[in-house]
């Protein structure tokens, strides 16, 4: 109402931002950051991390201070209020459809050159295996190389701990969030796809394995 459309995107995140943490601390759910250091607040980036439970929505936008855009599902759109802040924030995508899926690239590498980061869990859904991390789907690797942004992997571990996979039940406790360099993209092709994405993993892997 005040800013007109040129600053909604920015007013919104940062709204999403503060009340993430704000719901953090009333969850007595606290973050420790490690590696914040090695992330540029003033360029743009495609954000990677993995997805262990629910609470990992509140996790990144607490930690995440880059204006973002994420993948959501099409649906999600018509939940009252909620539905707005995320149609504002998201790039609604049919996953059943191709053509859908296809035009979501198109649209996140112009946000990407709008100056907003974008944010992706490359799991796809949550890991519910028991193994470190799922196997990872090409579209954020592919964004990245198609877009030549520097790509970021953000590793959240001890969450399970706090918000079980399978339920909503929330217990106090504190999580990590381990972020890695970012990795520079500028000069890779799609056959660079399979070594970014393995880069990527064994980034996140690094953190996991100490996790145990």
């Amino acid at each position: 109402l005040f800013t007109g459309k040129k600053y909604v995107r920015q007013c919104i995140w940062i709204n999403c931002h503060y009340l993430c943490n704000f719901l953090l601390k009333m969850y007595f759910v606290s973050i420790k950051e490690y590696g914040k250091e090695l992330i540029d607040p003033s360029k743009t980036y495609v954000f990677v991390a993995n997805h262990l439970t629910q609470l990992d929505i509140l996790i990144t936008g607490a930690t995440v201070t880059h204006p973002v855009s994420f993948l959501a599902k099409a649906e999600i759109k018509y939940i009252p209020f909620f539905g707005y802040m995320t149609k504002m924030l998201a790039i609604m995508v049919d996953r059943k459809n191709k053509e859908s899926r296809e035009k979501s690239i198109k649209y996140m590498i112009a946000e990407l050159n709008k100056g907003y980061s974008i944010l992706i869990y490359p799991e796809g859904t949550r890991n519910r295996t028991g193994m470190p991390l799922k196997e990872f789907k090409d579209g954020a690797f592919k964004l990245a190389i198609m877009s030549q942004m520097p790509i970021v992997a953000q590793t959240l571990i001890g969450v399970k701990e706090i918000n079980n996979p399978e339920g909503i039940q929330l217990f106090p406790g504190r999580a990590e969030v381990h972020w890695s360099a970012p990795i520079e993209t500028k000069g890779m092709t799609l056959a660079d796809l399979p070594a970014l994405e393995e880069r990527v993993k064994g980034e996140m892997l690094k953190f996991l394995s100490k996790d145990g």
